[in-house]
């Protein structure tokens, strides 16, 4: 029940993404959505008595996941300030897995049986529909904003994988922490000094939408998120993405009015389909 309420928070979090976009770049939030992440982080640790020592013996899969967590942001963030965010929130999590169950068939050397061939044939048909390959030109690619989600969704397996390797020498909240920590740390060169306090000129509908993003999403949803993959494993883990690509289109229609292509529809049902012959 804790995984579905966290994937619907990750669905509404594509709107509200955009909707926070209309007020800065990418760049000038970023260190700010970790910081009140952070800060949510704090609450949960001290609730459940969780230490803040540093994992050592996990630091080389946090400083990675942080990376690949910045760029995750960036792309999301970027990803919905210029395309489309209910497309966005179909093409990540449907993609992710794919990718996901790729690179750890690769890094972990298992072979492939006939059914994961057939899913990953299903997967990339699924997912040049959502890209709309007939239409894909160097710039169309970008301005539409695919680039970025198919970024994301790269840096989202790789975090996937890193945090399921750290399972066995790390507390699945207190890596959260720390992962944060070191995101905030890592995004804060980028902000000039004219944006640092920025986001505090911002109105109601700026806050209420970026308090979604930082505090729920990121410190509710991704925590929820990174305890299963410690728990299950990457590849069932990613598994239950399949339930924000509906979450994304429904809320993105509701809050921003986003017409829904019937390749949307068909490209994620296919996806949702791969990922299921995947996994099971």
């Amino acid at each position: 029940m804790v995984m579905i309420l966290a994937m619907i928070s990750f669905g509404i979090s594509w709107p509200t993404a955009k909707i926070v976009g209309r007020y800065a770049n990418p760049q000038d939030l970023l260190a700010w959505r970790f910081i009140f992440a952070l800060f949510a982080m704090t609450i949960v640790m001290k609730i459940g008595s969780i230490p803040f020592s540093f994992p050592t013996k996990s630091i080389k899969y946090v400083m990675f996941t942080s990376v690949m967590i910045v760029f995750y942001n960036y792309n999301y963030l970027k990803g919905t300030q210029v395309g489309i965010a209910g497309l966005g929130g179909v093409i990540v999590p449907t993609t992710s897995p794919i990718i996901t169950f790729l690179l750890g068939s690769f890094l972990f050397k298992k072979k492939l049986l006939m059914k994961e061939i057939l899913g990953l044939i299903l997967g990339f048909f699924g997912v040049s529909l959502l890209m709309r390959f007939w239409e894909i030109d160097s710039t169309k690619i970008i301005i539409s904003g695919n680039v970025f989600f198919l970024l994301a969704a790269l840096s989202w397996s790789l975090a996937t994988l890193a945090i399921q390797k750290a399972q066995t020498t790390s507390h699945p909240i207190n890596f959260s922490f720390w992962l944060y920590a070191l995101s905030m740390l890592m995004s804060i060169p980028f902000l000039s000094i004219e944006s640092i306090f920025m986001p505090f000129s911002f109105d109601g509908i700026f806050w209420i939408n970026f308090i979604i993003i930082s505090v729920i999403v990121l410190g509710f949803g991704n925590t929820a998120y990174f305890l299963s993959t410690m728990k299950i494993g990457s590849q069932k883990a990613s598994s239950f993405m399949f339930i924000v690509p509906f979450s994304a289109i429904l809320s993105s229609s509701l809050l921003l009015g986003e017409s829904v292509e019937i390749t949307t529809i068909l490209g994620g049902l296919i996806t949702i389909i791969a990922v299921y012959a995947l996994n099971n």
